[in-house]
């Protein structure tokens, strides 16, 4: 019996000691959460508002388009930036006393009626650069699958460093139905260092990750983009005077009439 109780009393001590050693070991912490894409924050509000239609000229306005050099801008970051110019150039129009025809998306799904009832078409050409000379490519071996001299590996990429974000955005009024240019004003965009820090590695020697998904990519990107979209409006702004503009309707009729619409 006694020795059945000592028994005990040293499975308990054991027991407390296995307990104690656990508990005073390292605490593994799990990793923090990769952070999150923000969402982009692009509006313009007008400084003033004038009477409804005062201006007396009907513009038909298009999605504002990036030009085809630029290779990224079917990627969300580029395309939400162009989506938001359109809300906002319509409310600018509206705002400075023009009426508006659109937005459309594209110039082929305007109808004849409303080229024809319109008296200024407004395009915007966004061109873009973004140089990537800056970013430092670095290769390494990922492991796959399996162990040993069966273990798999693939190549892989980590990159960082900044590109140089660069362009200007072209506004020009033309005749809706033959495009024919009567205006045209170029808004320069000052050159920016965009520093990266890339959250996600990449099986390709390409951005693709980055810019689809990888906030440390998207985030310093949208940004600079921020700012870039409070300068082409509050430029924007003071070019689309209707002192400026309503003259050209003038223009617009000889046009009409030389080309017999």
């Amino acid at each position: 019996m006694r020795n059945k109780r000592n028994l005990m009393a040293i499975l308990v001590v054991l027991s407390y000691a296995v307990l104690y050693v656990a508990s005073s070991g390292p605490k593994v912490t799990a990793p923090p959460p990769a952070p999150t894409i923000k969402a982009p924050s692009y509006d313009f509000e007008p400084p003033q508002k004038a009477p409804a239609k005062s201006a007396q000229v009907v513009f038909l306005l298009v999605d504002p388009a990036y030009q085809e050099k630029f290779a990224y801008s079917n990627y969300k970051i580029f395309s939400d930036f162009s989506k938001a110019m359109a809300a906002d150039y319509n409310e600018s129009l509206t705002a400075k006393g023009y009426s508006v025809r659109g937005p459309f998306e594209y110039y082929d799904q305007v109808v004849y009626n409303d080229k024809k009832e319109s008296d200024l078409l407004l395009q915007v050409e966004i061109d873009f650069d973004i140089n990537s000379s800056n970013v430092n490519w670095n290769t390494y071996s990922e492991y796959v699958s399996g162990k040993g001299r069966y273990a798999t590996y693939r190549t892989a990429y980590k990159y960082a460093g900044f590109f140089i974000l660069s362009g200007k955005v072209n506004l020009v009024a033309a005749e809706p139905l033959t495009k024919e240019k009567l205006w045209a004003k170029s808004i320069p965009l000052k050159q920016k260092q965009v520093y990266i820090a890339p959250v996600y590695n990449t099986l390709e020697r390409s951005f693709n990750v980055g810019f689809s998904r990888d906030p440390g990519v998207i985030n310093p990107m949208i940004e600079a983009l921020q700012d870039y979209y409070k300068q082409v409006f509050n430029t924007s702004w003071n070019h689309l005077d209707p002192n400026e503009l309503a003259p050209l309707k003038k223009e617009v009729l000889e046009i009409r009439e030389k080309k017999k619409y």
